[in-house]
């Protein structure tokens, strides 16, 4: 394994491994910025369709009064088997920022919640969950990502 810092344009991914990376899995962490100034991180599930993440909060969640009034937002999806496997498997991540637009269209809350829990989870569970989740309440979260900064420990090495 190559000595390195943590995003070096030797171990950037492509935009294919993006996207590949982004559709294989499903969680996220998410970054919004308080009244106070402070970050609101969080974990979250996403759907990711190539251009766009987007994200279903429910109603009273702190992150859309967050969102409502600083649109500013970041997200890192990650994996680190280092933690089990050694310092050999190597690590990678995907940092984006960006903006979020809030809507609260019910067919597009309904397109993206059933998006997201199939990611997620399981077609199967998407369509049994879809609409107790939609009872309580939703915003989409739609995130263009503006800048990105990615790494895998292990691709310099290949």
């Amino acid at each position: 394994m190559s000595s390195k810092t943590t995003a070096t344009k030797e171990n950037a991914l492509s935009r294919q491994e993006i996207d590949n990376r982004l559709g294989a899995t499903a969680l996220a962490r998410m970054a919004t910025y308080r009244s106070d100034g402070m970050i609101h991180l969080t974990p979250i599930w996403y759907h990711w369709n190539g251009e766009q993440f987007r994200l279903t909060l429910g109603a009273g969640r702190i992150h859309l009064k967050n969102l409502a009034a600083d649109n500013r937002i970041s997200l890192i999806i990650d994996e680190d088997p280092r933690l089990e496997n050694g310092i050999a498997a190597g690590a990678w991540a995907i940092m984006c920022r960006g903006t979020a637009e809030l809507s609260q269209d019910e067919g597009l809350i309904r397109e993206v919640t059933h998006a997201v829990l199939g990611s997620a989870l399981s077609e199967e569970d998407a369509n049994a969950y879809t609409d107790p989740i939609m009872a309580e309440g939703r915003t989409i979260v739609t995130i263009t990502p503006q800048a990105w900064t990615t790494w895998d420990y292990n691709k310099a090495d290949d």
